[in-house]
């Protein structure tokens, strides 16, 4: 959650005294979500429902980007940080807080309710749709040792595993291997072997320099595997720590360099990164986004995953995706869940007043986002409208991205 942006909003609307220019910033939703009934039948009825589907496939749409929420009361294979159950850290404390709402967790049985939750989430899908669910590694050092002290939350390979082959017919899942570990190729092999579609990394939480020699055997291996890098990009927020500087864009040339098809996560949509290019300059992350989506030899290997782009510090970035038609064929929708069910990081005031979503969605929408935050991040990415266009439905049919042969 970005704190300054909720402080900006917060000054606008005294100062305007809640005017037609403050309207966009008023909570659409509320602050919490009601954690109520998963999905009401009579949406299915309803006329924007059809549109939502009209020239997509749901067996062809996979959502690319689905977190799971463990603390360790039920395995140990989950854990969270001490730290974020802590008032002397108020801000982790407050970020987990939002994470079980969204996940309408009980506190008592987080691991067994947060993965009920999402079965019940899933079970509203169209036939055929299915989520990509994200392990996590911890953070290591340059030795490749675990610093866990340094880690914010971690779920095991395992645990993702075992999760998604309780439903094979709605769960794919993605492996999370540090590449400086002693034996990350051969973890890399075994999750492969057992069913992984990708690798997730987050390169400051997880202490990952994208650009470093270590990288290379991993890569050889991913390479020739097949399997694709899922990798945060731009600035991260909602898990703090770690060096910000490895989420820039241009550190994942190393891994395309060794034929490693790449997706680039949020499409580098918040945030500020070193030029590495032109003097170290600071630029918008996007930018070096869109340097390497253009650039001629990772054509068939680059890809940008448009998890986040709906998200307040995030949204700015929607008219440069959508008008980048040519783009569409390498673009990936993720949901990034739990995050569209925290209620204030998404506002569709703000999407209206910019001229971006008509407002005679915004009650299907609501009643969505109170109800199904996976379905709300489908449908609100479905539904925008920027000078004439939208998202192609190419963007939605991610299955192909991640099937190897």
């Amino acid at each position: 959650m970005n704190r300054r942006q909720f402080m900006i909003a917060g000054s606008a609307l005294l100062c305007a005294g809640l005017t037609e220019a403050a309207w966009k910033y008023v909570p659409d939703s509320g602050l919490k979500h009601p954690c109520g009934e998963a999905f009401p039948v009579s949406l299915r009825d309803h006329e924007t429902w059809k549109v939502l589907w009209q020239g997509i496939r749901p067996e062809y749409v996979w959502d690319a980007h689905v977190h799971l929420v463990g603390v360790g009361d039920a395995s140990k294979e989950t854990w969270f940080n001490p730290a974020m159950d802590e008032w002397l850290h108020p801000q982790l404390k407050l970020q987990k807080s939002f994470y079980m709402n969204a996940t309408c967790a009980d506190p008592a049985q987080i691991d067994v309710t947060s993965v009920s939750r999402m079965d019940e989430l899933v079970q509203a899908l169209p036939p055929g749709m299915k989520l990509m669910l994200f392990a996590f590694d911890w953070h290591h050092d340059a030795q490749g040792r675990i610093l866990k002290q340094h880690s914010i939350f971690h779920i095991s390979n395992q645990y993702a595993a075992a999760i998604a082959q309780r439903q094979p017919g709605r769960y794919e899942w993605v492996a999370s291997i540090h590449p400086f570990r002693p034996d990350a190729v051969d973890a890399l092999e075994h999750a492969c072997a057992h069913g992984a579609k990708a690798i997730k990394w987050l390169p400051s939480g997880m202490g990952i320099d994208p650009a470093s020699a270590k990288c290379d055997a991993f890569y050889r291996r991913a390479a020739s595997l097949g399997i694709p890098i899922i990798s945060h990009t731009g600035q991260e927020s909602a898990v703090p720590g770690g060096d910000q500087a490895y989420g820039n864009p241009l550190r994942m040339r190393r891994a395309l360099d060794h034929g490693v098809k790449v997706i680039l996560a949020h499409c580098a949509s918040d945030g500020m990164d070193q030029d590495m290019d032109h003097g170290n300059r600071s630029i918008r992350s996007f930018d070096l986004f869109n340097r390497l989506m253009e650039t001629p030899d990772y054509q068939t290997l680059l890809y940008g995953d448009i998890s986040a782009t709906t998200l307040i510090n995030h949204a700015w970035v929607l008219p440069e995706l959508i008008k980048r038609q040519h783009w569409h064929p390498r673009l990936l929708n993720g949901s990034d869940y739990p995050l569209p069910g925290i209620m204030p990081l998404t506002n569709l005031n703000t999407l209206i007043a910019n001229g971006w979503l008509s407002e005679a969605h915004k009650p299907f929408l609501i009643t969505l986002k109170n109800h199904h935050p996976l379905l709300y991040d489908f449908a609100l990415k479905r539904l925008l409208n920027i000078n004439g266009q939208s998202f192609s439905p190419l963007v939605f049919e991610t299955r192909h991205i991640f099937e190897r042969t």
